[in-house]
C-alpha cells in the first residue's frame, strides 16, 4: 500500500459571515495518507493530528489553494482523473496542501438560517407579521 505525504490544516468556518479565517496551524504538520484507503477511513486521524474544533460528521477535505473538494467516498487513486495537479506536486516531490472544512452544505444550511433571522428581525422592526412572506422562503 502507497502512501502520499501531505501537509494537512483546518479550516474554522462553521460561521460563514466570518471572514478573518485563515487554515491553521500555519506550519501544517505532514501526514501520509493511503492512497487505495477511502479518505472517509483517514479523516479521523486528520482530525485528530489537528485538534480541529470541527466535528467530524461535517468535515471536508479540500485541496489547497484550488480549492477542488475530494470525495471522502472513494480514494485518492480513485480520484486520480480529478486530481492531476496534485499528484504533478507529488510527483517533483512537493507534499501538497489538504484543509479540513466543514461541509458546503453545512455552511449553505448556516447562511440560509442566519438570513431568515435577519428577516424576521427587519419584519419585527417593520411591524409586518412573517406569515405574508412565507412565498419567500
Amino acid at each position: 500500500m502507497a502512501t502520499v505525504a501531505c501537509r494537512v490544516q483546518y479550516l474554522d468556518d462553521v460561521d460563514a459571515f466570518v471572514c478573518t479565517n485563515f487554515p491553521e496551524p500555519r506550519r501544517p504538520p505532514v501526514l501520509d495518507l493511503y492512497d487505495t484507503v477511502p479518505l472517509i477511513a483517514q479523516v479521523a486521524s486528520i482530525h485528530k493530528l489537528l485538534d480541529a474544533p470541527l466535528k467530524l460528521e461535517d468535515c471536508a477535505l479540500q485541496i489547497g489553494p484550488n480549492g477542488n473538494y475530494l470525495d471522502l467516498e472513494l480514494s485518492l487513486d480513485e480520484q486520480r482523473d480529478d486530481l492531476e495537479g496534485f499528484f504533478e506536486e507529488v510527483g517533483k516531490g512537493r507534499r501538497p496542501t489538504l484543509i479540513l472544512r466543514t461541509q458546503l452544505s453545512i455552511r449553505v444550511h448556516a447562511i440560509i438560517g442566519k438570513w431568515n433571522i435577519l428577516l424576521l428581525r427587519m419584519l419585527q422592526r417593520l411591524r409586518v407579521h412573517p406569515c405574508h412572506f412565507t412565498e419567500l422562503q
